[in-house]
């Protein structure tokens, strides 16, 4: 029964005897190291696992007579982390053996280093209008608030740059409260149509100063969906919005939506400047810009198609990309009927 258990666990575990030999692996510990279980038993441990700091992890355990633990590196058959812990079990009569229990942590490692770039690219972001923030208040401070040709231009600056601030919060806020799916309220049906006309109506005015042609082909205004209206109109009008960004003037952005192979779409295609083929994976990353200069001045805040990502995910659907540099750019929504 014990010996039951043992092989029904997710962790590796190996036993060993004083000598160094295995006395004892499941089958997770086989699976982790891709190895054959049946060829582990009677084995040296650095003739079965050629990891020298895994020897060295039990030499240690034997030396200071109590559990060690270390966190190991592993690239074969997959690169993966190990948390290997090294405990003694004293024996009444014989020799002590030493149980190895691993632990794949590769999944935890990843989420760690997620959360320290983003972290870090957080506190990069709010830098740069921080600090431009500060530098016009001090130059006002130190007498520019007296100097009419300029003063004026200077405060201005700064609401831009708070303005900037504060939208990159919201953004922040947004994207925990996606990832989190908490209080993201209650699904409903939500008709297509209104979303897209809802978000064509609040760029319309952007087109126009632009000098870009928008237009919607949208000929069934019955197709609905079920989700959260607010995430669903945020999605498109990131998308829109990008597209007109990225559009020159005299350029044109289509906004279409219909119903294909027993699914709905939503797709926004443009005639601007397209993305090329190496940004296309990461295009979806937080924070990941292909124009860092252009996307500042446009107000981006990087979190855009990150935000886009994220509600499709808790809608169930996807959100892909066709684009070629020079010839434009295509976003597509895609909603489980």
């Amino acid at each position: 029964m014990f010996e039951a258990v043992l092989f029904g666990l997710r962790d590796g575990v190996l036993v060993l005897n004083n000598s160094g030999e295995i006395i004892y692996a499941n089958q997770a510990m086989a699976d982790l190291f891709s190895v054959k279980l049946a060829e582990l038993t009677g084995k040296r441990l650095i003739e079965a696992i050629r990891l020298v700091e895994l020897t060295d992890l039990v030499e240690e355990a034997k030396t200071y007579r109590r559990p060690h633990e270390k966190e190991i590196k592993v690239f074969y058959p997959a690169e993966k982390t190990l948390l290997a812990s090294v405990n003694i079990v004293k024996q009444e009569a014989g020799e002590d053996i030493f149980a190895i229990v691993f632990r794949d942590i590769s999944e935890m490692k990843r989420l760690e280093n997620l959360r320290s770039e983003f972290v870090a690219n957080v506190s990069h972001e709010m830098k740069t209008p921080l600090t431009a923030i500060r530098n016009y208040a001090e130059t006002l401070l130190n007498g520019a608030l007296g100097d009419k040709d300029h003063n004026t231009e200077f405060v201005a600056k700064i609401e831009k740059h708070a303005e900037n601030l504060s939208i990159l919060i919201d953004d922040l806020l947004e994207i925990s409260q996606l990832e989190s799916k908490r209080g993201l309220g209650e699904f409903v049906p939500i008709n297509v149509w209104r979303v897209v006309d809802r978000a064509v109506e609040t760029l319309a005015g952007k087109a126009r100063k632009r000098k870009i042609d928008l237009a919607v082909n949208c000929d069934n205004k019955d197709l609905t969906v079920s989700g959260v209206e607010d995430h669903l109109y945020r999605a498109v009008l990131n998308l829109l919005d990008n597209a007109l960004n990225y559009t020159d003037p005299g350029g044109n952005v289509t906004v279409a939506c219909d119903r294909l192979d027993g699914e709905i779409r939503i797709a926004i295609a443009d005639t601007g400047i397209g993305i090329a083929k190496e940004h296309l994976p990461r295009l979806f990353e937080r924070f990941y810009r292909i124009d860092k200069a252009r996307s500042r001045d446009q107000g981006g805040t990087g979190l855009g198609l990150a935000i886009v990502k994220h509600v499709m995910n808790i809608h169930g659907g996807l959100v892909s990309v066709e684009s070629e540099e020079g010839k434009g750019s295509k976003f597509t929504l895609t909603f489980p009927a």
